[in-house]
């Protein structure tokens, strides 16, 4: 199914939210009238320290996730290459996976006193064992096959990764890092918030939700939301369809 014929039902689905969300601030305390919120954007949008804090939180999770995919990239390959690393990290890998985001937040905001190091280690943490494990499945299920041909034309190394290594391991590298991406963002507002931060989206939301700012609380939701799926949407599968665009010179 193409795009253009998926669209309509996904616009669809994005308009039916609108009286779903109009039903439940009807029967609500909590839920904040659609039209008050919507009133109140322009404003929320227009103020200066609202793109302040979402920065710093985008920086947050940027560097975090960034590190996360280094260190899980090269924990893969180590697993892949010695049977000594994969012993020794698979045993980091499953620690990271079973912790849940809210004690690894406690701990890496502990352990560095709340800095800014702590909220990206936090990040880091948490997502770099499903970059391991999504690379190492793809490391596992390499043709054996196409190191022989990168012998056969004598390929350097850059070469091999480039024309052969990479191009195998890139669905592989997508699903993971979508993966990763997707819980940067829940495990860093966790840890804004269990740490107290005076900064960023968590911080802004915890303080509208103690105050019982309901209209704030409803739009940092709205903006956070639209960052995520935007990054998701707007970056993640454009570039996703650059990398695959050989397929469909190949169905053609």
């Amino acid at each position: 199914m193409s795009r253009l014929s998926t669209l309509p039902w996904s616009i669809a689905a994005i308009a039916l939210l609108f009286p779903a969300w109009w039903l439940a601030h009807r029967h609500t305390t909590f839920i904040a009238d659609p039209l008050v919120v919507a009133e109140a954007l322009p404003a929320f949008l227009g103020d200066p320290e609202t793109w302040r804090h979402i920065g710093i939180t985008v920086w947050r999770v940027a560097v975090g996730l960034f590190l996360g995919v280094a260190i899980g990239a090269v924990v893969a390959f180590a697993m892949r290459l010695s049977d000594l690393s994969r012993s020794v990290f698979s045993l980091y890998v499953t620690i990271a996976l079973r912790t849940p985001s809210a004690i690894a937040a406690i701990l890496a905001l502990a352990i560095f006193q709340r800095s800014e190091i702590g909220y990206m280690a936090v990040v880091a943490f948490i997502t770099f064992p499903f970059m391991t494990i999504g690379l190492l499945d793809g490391l596992r299920s390499a043709d054996r096959q196409l190191d022989e041909v990168a012998q056969i034309y004598r390929l350097g190394t850059w070469a091999l990764i480039r024309h052969i290594l990479l191009p195998f391991l890139a669905p592989f590298v997508f699903s993971a890092f979508r993966n990763a991406y997707a819980l940067a963002w829940k495990v860093i507002v966790v840890a804004e918030i269990f740490g107290a931060a005076k900064e960023g989206f968590g911080a802004r939301f915890n303080y509208a939700w103690d105050y019982l700012l309901m209209i704030d609380v409803h739009l940092w939701l709205l903006v956070f939301i639209v960052l995520v799926l935007f990054v998701e949407y707007g970056v993640i599968r454009v570039l996703e369809r650059h990398v695959f665009r050989w397929r469909k010179t190949i169905d053609a």
